[in-house]
């Protein structure tokens, strides 16, 4: 791994998000990748009795980059909060900087047993029009607690807007980007959302699948029952290096010498997952390496 990209194999970082995140470390993020990797990280912010957002640190973070909060959406009658989550942050013309929106949602939280049924419910569904094909029926649901306030929300929008969202949140942004077409989809760590015949239905949408080495939820549900991958890939390799889509013999070697790697390194120490293909899934190690490639291209620019 690559000295110089920070790494994290502690269990806390993969299943509490923003226990010790510190966001937005390098700034305002130079690019949309970057921004959505670390809004999709922010989404993960919640009480710590429950599972509402922490909507006064949301609002706190945003306003260091320029953001606002403008509105958050979450699941109605359920208790304490359980369910689906999202957040729409908007950023208002500056200079150079044109008006900007970003519709983030919440992943799955370990502790909550909604998130964890809706991942595990995956049998593919027929959508209702205008969507064409089948998808995944835990995710459809997910989404649609949060449909009568989100559409009102974006239908105000006056300006470009991105959709992003890591592991489960990733999911319902791809399926809100069927209902809704954005600038931009950004996923990281996104399991499979519908069949061939769905993606296809989203083809024009311009989407970037962003891929951490081993993770494993970036290749479930499997191929063989019908799912199928939707977006250009860009696959982060064991050195932290942010590759578009190096092709699948690749990634197998690579893959292969991380899990070894990461036995020799960090299987064994108290308080790490046990296995890469999990610890890889954890949202700082989408960040990190966004936000280091983005200083690298901007410092190979600088030398030219």
């Amino acid at each position: 791994m690559g000295a110089e990209v920070p790494y994290t194999a502690r269990q806390d970082d993969l299943y509490y998000p923003c226990k010790n995140a510190i966001f937005f470390p390098t700034g305002t993020p130079g690019t949309e990748a970057g921004l959505c990797a670390e809004m999709s990280r922010l989404a993960y912010c919640r009480h710590e009795e429950d599972f509402a957002f922490d909507r006064q640190k949301i609002q706190a973070v945003l306003e260091t980059i320029g953001f606002e909060a403008c509105d958050f959406f979450e699941s109605q009658g359920r208790p304490k909060a359980q369910g689906s989550n999202g957040f729409l942050a908007v950023r208002e013309a500056t200079g150079d900087c044109k008006k900007l929106a970003v519709l983030a949602f919440r992943g799955t939280d370990k502790d909550d047993p909604t998130d964890l049924a809706e991942d595990a419910d995956f049998i593919l569904v027929k959508r209702e029009s205008p969507c064409r094909g089948r998808v995944h029926e835990g995710f459809a649901r997910a989404l649609a607690d949060l449909l009568p306030a989100i559409t009102p929300a974006l239908a105000k929008m006056d300006c470009d807007i991105l959709f992003t969202g890591h592991s489960l949140g990733a999911a319902m942004a791809t399926l809100m980007a069927s209902l809704h077409a954005p600038k931009a989809l950004y996923t990281f760590g996104s399991p499979r959302v519908g069949d061939a015949e769905f993606v296809e239905s989203i083809s024009e949408v311009e989407c970037y699948r962003c891929i951490d080495c081993c993770d494993v939820v970036a290749r479930i549900p499997p191929a063989f029952v019908g799912y199928r991958h939707h977006g250009k890939r860009m696959y982060i390799d064991r050195l932290r290096n942010v590759l578009s889509d190096p092709g699948d013999e690749f990634i197998e070697k690579d893959r292969l010498q991380a899990e070894i790697e990461y036995r020799e390194k960090y299987s064994w120490h108290l308080g790490n997952v046990g296995v890469r293909a999990l610890a890889d899934h954890a949202p700082f190690n989408y960040v990190m390496p966004l936000l280091a490639e983005e200083s690298r291209t901007s410092a190979d620019d600088s030398s030219h």
